[in-house]
């Protein structure tokens, strides 16, 4: 069931103000803000979202039927709070086909609960003929981000 558009205006403040907060701990396990400036306006903007890292990078769940995708899916800067640290880093989207599938089953396998809201079952051994994920991986689509080392 898709979510209205006003879900997310009216919940995803809420889940960035906890998220920022001394209380991230209620969320901050699988979720995250991402912050970057549109390319269109130049503002300031931010949402959250389910991630998971593999290795230095953190692989961020993203819809790619959002307005916003188009400013990040070609690499930006972008500032991340997880787990109430704020990161430097640049965000891209996973364009290799069998990357942004084994990545995104990394993410259901590590979000169980992810699995039911997005209505997706785990494929089978033969993930190259699972029409769940294929259909899954139409709809949403996978940011990297690599957070920036501090050079002084």
């Amino acid at each position: 069931m898709a979510k209205p558009k006003f879900f997310g205006r009216i919940l995803n403040p809420i889940v960035n103000t906890i998220l920022k907060s001394p209380l991230h701990s209620l969320m901050s396990e699988h979720s995250l803000v991402v912050r970057y400036t549109g390319r269109e306006l130049g503002k300031n903007l931010s949402f959250p979202a389910y991630y998971h890292t593999i290795g230095d990078s953190i692989y961020v769940l993203v819809d790619k039927e959002e307005d916003w995708w188009r400013s990040l899916k070609n690499g930006a800067n972008v500032q991340i709070t997880v787990k109430g640290d704020e990161i430097q880093g640049w965000a891209e989207a996973v364009k290799d086909e069998a990357l942004r599938k084994q990545y995104f089953i990394n993410i259901l396998e590590s979000i169980p609960e992810l699995k039911t809201e997005l209505d997706v079952q785990l494929p089978s051994a033969d993930l190259s003929t699972d029409q769940e994920i294929q259909s899954a991986l139409q709809k949403y689509g996978l940011l990297q981000v690599d957070p920036q080392s501090d050079q002084t």
